[in-house]
């Protein structure tokens, strides 16, 4: 069964393979590690204290920011072949992320 709970564990996810993508898998050749690590996980950290909370604002900006996550997993994955299996998971836990995001429902209006 599809749960908002999703999101907060592909959250989760998402920023631990951040580092494991640029200390393990691929680390950068042309910019700083330390700036690397600070673009990519800074807006993560920022939005898991509201995720986690489950709270709606928080979500929908995370599933905003995420669309870039997920653009850059699916172009690393298809043009670098040492970049294959962090690319693939990062697109995976961002559409794990669009899935759960997706069972929010508004508020039903009173009829009164």
């Amino acid at each position: 069964m599809i749960s908002l709970n999703w999101c907060k564990w592909s959250l989760l996810g998402l920023l631990i393979l951040q580092p494991l993508w640029f200390l393990v898998f691929s680390p950068p050749e042309a910019l700083p590690l330390a700036f690397v690590l600070i673009v990519t996980i800074t807006p993560l950290v920022l939005l898991l204290p509201g995720c986690w909370r489950l709270k709606t604002r928080s979500l929908v900006i995370a599933g905003c920011l995420l669309i870039v996550y997920f653009s850059i997993g699916v172009m690393e994955a298809w043009a670098s072949t040492a970049d294959v299996l962090p690319g693939t998971l990062q697109a995976i836990l961002c559409v794990t992320f669009f899935t759960g995001l997706a069972t929010i429902r508004r508020p039903q209006a009173s009829s009164d």
